[in-house]
């Protein structure tokens, strides 16, 4: 899974992404500049098959065809649930692009 988190992800998620197998990880500061809209990061997903990692709901209307996994920064979910949770749901998504999830929501 290729996950490109947004700008406002913590350090402690990347960092957990990072270090798990079979995902690779961008962040919007690697891929573009920090003040990029959101549309224009969806549309950047798009294009390079990237699943938006994010805490900003916007990205349900900020369209692009693109893979999202939204967690609750009031939840604080542990990193470690975080990546168990998107490697769980990359092995039922057959495409990355259909993927909308809450995570780990059930997925832990």
């Amino acid at each position: 899974m290729r996950i490109l988190c947004d700008q406002n992800v913590p350090a402690k998620y990347v960092a957990a992404f990072r270090d798990a197998d079979g995902v690779t990880v961008a962040t919007v500061e690697d891929e573009l500049e920090h003040d990029t809209a959101d549309a224009e990061i969806a549309a950047h997903a798009e294009r390079n098959q990237w699943v938006v990692f994010t805490n900003d709901e916007d990205f349900f209307v900020a369209g692009g065809n693109h893979g999202l996994l939204l967690f609750d920064q009031i939840e604080d979910p542990q990193p470690g649930d975080i990546v168990q949770a998107a490697q769980q749901i990359n092995e039922v998504y057959a495409n990355p692009s259909e993927i909308v999830e809450s995570i780990p929501g059930n997925w832990v």
